[in-house]
């Protein structure tokens, strides 16, 4: 089999399922950087389970930096948090490089999906926990509460995207399903029951039982169902859909996971020169992302009818 070029390989790795779907920062931003790093390790070794890794261990990083930006500011003074932020940006890149690096190579394994959703919040939970601690210290109890605020609206923010991506793309493209997303929450915990039934790996089953919880979560606070009609597989029917709550989705796609870590990483570099752009942030997700949030949950109920 003749060997690509990194032109082709980057072109794979960038595609998309659906650009109704992804974030937009994502799609200019951190997509473009991780699908030249996938396409310069692609014909390598490295398995899309090391770069999660990686992500972690990056992002782990980032957090480690900024507890000293916040509390050791002697050691490093601005460049912690430069350091902070990059650190941090290299660890979103990577998680976009993971499944970039599976989908080039055909697909990558079911529990090394669940293993990346798993990372994301290992990574996500002690930079906001660093950054709610530092900003009672810097700024005082008000603020940590707005941080507070902020930082249990992030989760709900990503859940509420994440579980109407996977409406959306279920019901928009015939060839949808296979991954996370597309099954609902009694398949779920059908897997995990034979899962545990049949002595799977104690990190299997952990995994299972953390998505039937994220499954539960999402489907509180978001409408709708990932488990496709028959009618929904016509391509009529996919148009109506598409056509009815396209505004919808791409009005959500400001609430994932990318566009949070992105407004983190940049105030927190911001930090070297502006203190309060931690403030902003804080505002920015307990205020005008939840006003968003608002609005998706009101207009988001035809996927109900899907």
């Amino acid at each position: 089999m003749a060997t690509q070029s990194f032109s082709e390989r980057f072109k794979k790795a960038l595609a998309f399922k659906s650009l109704d779907v992804e974030e937009p920062i994502d799609v200019r931003f951190h997509r473009p950087i991780a699908a030249a790093l996938t396409a310069l390790i692609s014909e390598t070794s490295i398995t899309p389970n090391q770069v999660t890794l990686m992500s972690l261990l990056t992002g782990w990083t980032g957090s480690a930096f900024l507890f000293l930006a916040f509390f050791n500011h002697a050691l490093f003074g601005v460049l912690g948090w430069l350091l902070a932020g990059f650190f941090l940006f290299a660890s979103v890149v990577l998680d976009c490089a993971d499944g970039q690096l599976a989908r080039s190579r055909g697909g990558g394994s079911r529990m090394g999906r669940l293993l990346d959703g798993f990372v994301d919040v290992l990574v996500l939970f002690p930079a906001y926990v660093i950054l709610g601690f530092g900003i009672r210290a810097s700024f005082g109890d008000l603020w940590f509460y707005v941080a507070a605020v902020a930082g249990f609206s992030t989760w709900i923010h990503c859940a509420v995207y994440d579980k109407l991506k996977n409406v959306y793309i279920a019901h928009t493209m015939a060839n949808a399903g296979g991954g996370e997303g597309s099954e609902t929450i009694e398949e779920v915990k059908a897997e995990l029951a034979l899962a545990r039934a049949s002595n799977a790996t104690t990190l299997d089953i952990f995994l299972l039982d953390l998505y039937v919880f994220y499954l539960g979560v999402q489907q509180r606070f978001a409408p709708g169902t990932t488990e496709k009609r028959e009618s929904a597989r016509q391509p009529e029917e996919m148009e109506v859909f598409r056509r009815d709550n396209r505004l919808t989705m791409r009005l959500t796609s400001w609430l994932g996971l990318g566009t949070h870590m992105f407004l983190i990483y940049t105030a927190i570099a911001l930090c070297a020169v502006l203190p309060e752009a931690l403030l902003v942030l804080q505002l920015v997700f307990a205020v005008v992302f939840n006003l968003i949030l608002g609005i998706v949950l009101v207009r988001s109920r035809s996927f109900r009818a899907a």
